[in-house]
């Protein structure tokens, strides 16, 4: 194996990574579209104007995140935290739950 094999190897191995980014993120627009279309249409049926153009910018990012496969950074912020820590969620040592279940769960 030469090293033009090797670089020519490593990127087709690039493109295709490229290619499966792109892809995944043009599922994820079309999943964005979605989501800002349905909840645009809830802030409609209860006059909610600042909800209404929110999530018409979700639903923007979204077309143009299928359309060029670039992510757009959009989402609302449900969850500050990255992936997996559970962050939103307030910890044991911050006090007292607001109640608690007969079985002592914490509920928000």
């Amino acid at each position: 194996m030469t090293q033009s094999d090797t670089a020519a190897g490593s990127t087709a191995g690039k493109d295709s990574m490229s290619a499966v980014k792109s892809a995944v993120s043009g599922v994820h627009g079309m999943g964005e579209t979605i989501r800002g279309t349905i909840k645009g249409a809830v802030d409609t049926a209860f006059n909610d104007q600042a909800g209404q153009a929110k999530n018409r910018s979700i639903a923007a990012k979204g077309v143009a995140e299928m359309q060029d496969g670039e992510p757009k950074g959009h989402g609302d912020g449900a969850h500050a935290g990255a992936v997996g820590s559970m962050s939103s969620v307030p910890s044991v040592d911050e006090g007292p739950a607001s109640s608690t279940t007969a079985g002592g769960h914490r509920t928000l």
